[in-house]
């Protein structure tokens, strides 16, 4: 009895051409996708750095930066003022009797100084310099953040990109397959059997495209969303940073410790307010009694100075105090926050290394599987089926192997970010 017609050794010009589409599908293909990078061209001009800059003030956060800094020269030009606040006149006008020209009439006139209690100027001043350097951490907390942003962003790009380009290759041979098979069932050579099969494989290649170029399609509008931008760097790949953990300098860090910082000249700024400033009156006075044909004219200073002690004091520096409390509270957090976040990446990074390595030597193995595979059904010794599956299990490890690759570079982009490292 003859072998199954699934089983018979096909024809070399069939068997050849099979092992070229495969094998060029399989070939190890460059890091950028020529078949979407239409879509997202490459700058060789633009750097992370360069986009940083360019796209820095359209980040939302920026929005506040502005009035951070108007904040902080508003307040440093009241501290260098020598009142405490705006002048203010003040009228008087005393008769004993309206409209009757005879009785007692008073006019006063004056102008009211607010003055600086003891040591609440220089306190006012270094809130002033205070909000001056939080403006200034805040920019950096903002460039840092946005930084953060663009690599993960251009990275999704980069991993969605890789997708649809393998699938779109993955995709071209099963149609080839499907096109050499319709063939060789037409003249009797292999099954109805297997047409179906190559049916299937071909519809599951193609739905695998879909799905890969909505995703990229999905990262390329978040990106141009993001930065305004038709380009990304051509080359935004990064070296591991030296620093192995949070410093003083760290953006996040330091924005929070300027937060602390101006809590707690606030509060002392509260405590040598006390509940109102000291005032100085400087008046005139013209006056007439009801028997008196003119008027006396006199000039006088006033002195006003609250107590700066009591119940309404204390409850005003108990407010700040909770403020300070609150940003101390925050600061902590935040470098704890931030310790995870390098532990973590830390060793994400070093997973990510290993399993690169591993998905690569798997991909040798499974290409070396596939051309062995690919001889067997040359010869008839392994049917239509068994060949996809190998087929497609070789175009899985290949996927991995360099989803693994970009794993690893993205993995060092958030250990930079992590530790603070902008480009």
């Amino acid at each position: 009895m003859g072998p199954e017609p699934s089983m018979i050794k096909f024809p070399i010009a069939f068997a050849s051409g099979l092992c070229l589409l495969v094998s060029f599908a399989m070939a190890d293909l460059p890091a950028e996708a020529p078949a979407v990078e239409a879509e997202l061209p490459r700058s060789e001009q633009l750097t992370l750095g360069m986009l940083i800059d360019d796209v820095l003030e359209r980040f939302p956060a920026y929005e506040e930066l502005p009035a951070r800094i108007e904040e902080a020269a508003r307040f440093d030009a009241k501290a260098g003022s020598l009142l405490s606040d705006a002048m203010s006149l003040e009228l008087r006008y005393q008769t004993g009797q309206i409209g009757n020209n005879d009785n007692l009439r008073e006019y006063e006139a004056g102008v009211e100084f607010p003055l600086w209690r003891l040591g609440e100027r220089r306190a006012s001043r270094r809130v002033a310099r205070d909000m001056e350097t939080e403006a200034d951490r805040f920019a950096d907390w903002i460039r840092w953040r946005l930084t953060g942003v663009l690599r993960s962003s251009l990275w999704r790009i980069e991993l969605t990109a890789n997708r649809v380009h393998r699938a779109e290759k993955a995709a071209q041979v099963s149609a080839d397959l499907l096109y050499s098979i319709e063939r060789q069932v037409g003249i009797g050579v292999l099954p109805r059997s297997d047409l179906l099969q190559a049916k299937q494989d071909r519809l599951h290649s193609e739905m695998r495209l879909v799905e890969a170029r909505v995703e990229h399609a999905n990262a390329v509008r978040a990106y141009r969303i993001i930065t305004g931008q038709n380009v990304r760097p051509a080359m935004f790949r990064e070296t591991r940073s030296a620093k192995t953990g949070i410093d003083e300098q760290h953006p996040a860090l330091a924005y929070s410790a300027a937060q602390l910082a101006r809590a707690t000249a606030e509060y002392r700024l509260e405590q040598e307010s006390g509940t109102s400033n000291p005032a100085l009156l400087l008046g005139a006075r013209s006056e007439r009694g009801g028997s008196d044909t003119s008027y006396e004219d006199s000039v006088g200073v006033f002195l006003s100075y609250p107590f700066g002690f009591g119940a309404h004091a204390n409850a005003d520096v108990a407010a700040a105090g909770t403020r300070t409390a609150e940003a101390r509270a925050a600061h902590r957090a935040q470098l704890q926050a931030l310790e995870v976040t390098v532990h973590d990446a830390t060793e994400t990074l070093a997973g990510a290394e290993q399993e690169f390595r591993l998905a690569r030597e798997l991909n040798e193995l499974a290409q070396q599987h596939l051309s062995m595979s690919l001889k067997a059904f040359e010869l008839g010794e392994m049917n239509l089926m068994t060949f996809l599956m190998i087929k497609e299990s070789a175009y899985g490890a290949e996927v991995g192997a360099s989803e693994k690759e970009i794993a690893w570079q993205s993995a060092i982009a958030k250990y930079n970010q992590a530790v603070g490292e902008l480009p």
